[in-house]
């Protein structure tokens, strides 16, 4: 009899070591997954002074916007429009960020435009062409056109989405639009 039990408990005790290794096998998958399912590019944080000073030749205009303990601030670039083709650039940077022991980073992630104008008669256009993942900054291209001669106010509506990376994995923590305005006069 006692031979019995003791080939029960070793089966069982198989059993038991089986399946704890089947799940911490598969909270390491979870966790590694949880690590790369969404791939935010991490900025460090900047001065305002530095991060102007990264911005090739020019800005027009800057903002800051804040969420879940970070600051950013965005400056826009762009030219008198033409006939052709129109670009406009914007530079995002980190300017603070609070973290503890369970948020190790505060970044975001470019969703798309929601941009307005003013136009009346006119049109105006806007979509990104590229995202440019630099080591300081990230650079959103920006093409745009404008249907008819005047002064436009317009609003590029960058759309964000804030993730906070913890012990857990990336966590989405608010979607946002961040208002980025410009008047631009197109005409001779």
């Amino acid at each position: 009899m006692a031979v019995k039990k003791k080939v029960k408990v070793n089966r069982i005790n198989r059993k038991v070591t089986a399946i704890a290794a089947l799940m911490i096998f598969v909270l390491v998958l979870l966790e590694v997954y949880a690590h790369t399912y969404v791939q935010v590019h991490r900025l460090p944080v900047l001065t305002e002074e530095e991060a102007l000073k990264l911005i090739p030749y020019y800005y027009n205009s800057t903002c800051t916007f804040s969420s879940d303990g970070a600051r950013w601030l965005v400056a826009l670039q762009n030219k008198k429009p033409t006939p052709s083709l129109n670009f406009a650039y914007l530079y995002i940077f980190k300017m603070e960020q609070n973290r503890s022991f369970l948020v190790q980073d505060i970044d975001l992630l470019i969703l798309g435009l929601n941009s307005t104008s003013n136009s009346t008669g006119g049109y105006f256009l806007a979509r990104i062409e590229e995202l440019d993942y630099q080591s300081n900054f990230t650079v959103v291209r920006i093409w745009y056109d404008i249907g008819q001669i005047g002064t436009y106010q317009v609003d590029f509506g960058l759309r964000v989405k804030v993730y906070e990376e913890t012990l857990l994995g990336s966590i989405p923590k608010e979607e946002m639009k961040v208002p980025v305005t410009a008047t631009i006069y197109y005409g001779p």
